[in-house]
């Protein structure tokens, strides 16, 4: 291989991997704006859950409660409609502390991927002199070439 291709070679490797490491900081970026979303909607339903549970609760009572039917088995079903609006609560809570932790992962991730990149950014100055080198190399190669 002549020195102009490995000249070439090089340079490209250098670009590709700057490319890469910002795409990755850029998809990192819209994984956290995604997790926040998430979050908020999330947040939002735990507190629309909340304000209509007693609205609800209220609800699945009415569809419960028959006159002339049994009253143990009433009661059974009355317990078990405050137990399902009670794990409604509880499940719109888990969701949300469950996307409060996604988006903290994807901020870790983001703050790897800035940190990644501005390494590479930091190396890509050091050797932004040798790059120069390379490029009067390689004119110097191509003018003995021909």
């Amino acid at each position: 291989m002549s020195k102009l291709k490995q000249i070439d070679k090089l340079l490209k490797i250098k670009e590709l991997r700057r490319r890469l490491a910002e795409m990755e900081a850029a998809k990192a970026t819209r994984e956290m704006q995604l997790a926040s979303q998430e979050v908020e909607f999330a947040k939002q339903q735990e507190i629309e859950i909340k304000q209509t549970s007693a609205q609800r609760r209220q609800q699945r009572l009415k569809e419960v409660i028959q006159p002339g039917n049994n009253p143990g088995l009433q009661n059974a079903r009355i317990v078990n409609v405050y137990a399902i609006t009670d794990q409604e609560i509880q499940q719109s809570a888990f969701n949300t502390t469950l996307r409060i932790e996604q988006l903290h992962e994807s901020e870790d991730r983001l703050k790897l991927e800035q940190s990644k990149l501005a390494r590479f950014l930091q190396i890509e100055e050091r050797t932004r002199k040798l790059c120069d080198k390379l490029v009067d190399l390689k004119k110097v190669e191509a003018v003995r070439e021909g």
